[in-house]
């Protein structure tokens, strides 16, 4: 397969053909598409690899990353926070607290809410698992310069902010 046209000398390597035609399927005003299949490699990836060994779902490891980050919070912070389902965040818990990775403690302002924590051993599961993670998205990054991150990070946010703004103008109808 030759290669495109805009790609650097160094390009990592050439798409498989599977890759190639779900790549191509709709073009280029259709990047959200191609976002979305991203996403799904890289949490497919993520659970194959690098949650590999570890009785956790990708659901799990998110609230125990965010509460690693956070320290502590509430199911609807963490839900609003990964922009998921309040449900799968509350599953999530109750199957860390099983685990003994997490803990729920009250909130000291409203009775009906409940803080999360880590346990110690939660957290040291935390740590590693967020090692091998940070050392596959630099992997993942590796050919790209400081720049180019920059770059692409801009892009991505410009993409966030549309959707948000859209979001928004939807919602007021």
């Amino acid at each position: 397969m030759a290669r495109k046209a805009g790609l650097p000398a160094d390009f990592p390597g050439m798409p498989s053909a599977a890759l190639r035609k779900r790549w191509d399927n709709y073009g280029l005003l259709h990047i959200p598409y191609r976002l979305l299949t991203l996403a799904k490699m890289l949490d497919r990836s993520a659970s194959a690899t690098i949650l590999r060994g570890e009785p956790l779902s990708l659901a799990e490891w998110r609230v125990m990353a965010n509460l690693a980050r956070l320290v502590e919070s509430t199911v609807n912070a963490i839900a609003d926070d990964a922009q998921v389902d309040r449900a799968e965040v509350s599953r999530a818990v109750r199957q860390l607290e099983r685990r003994g990775l997490a803990k729920r403690a009250d909130h000291p302002t409203n009775r009906a809410k409940k803080l999360i924590r880590l346990t110690d051993k939660g957290r040291d599961t935390a740590e590693r698992i967020g090692r091998e993670r940070r050392a596959f998205y630099a992997y993942l990054l590796a050919d790209l310069d400081d720049e180019q991150r920059r770059l692409f990070d801009d892009f991505l946010l410009h993409m966030a902010i549309k959707l948000e703004r859209y979001d928004r103008a939807v919602a007021q109808k």
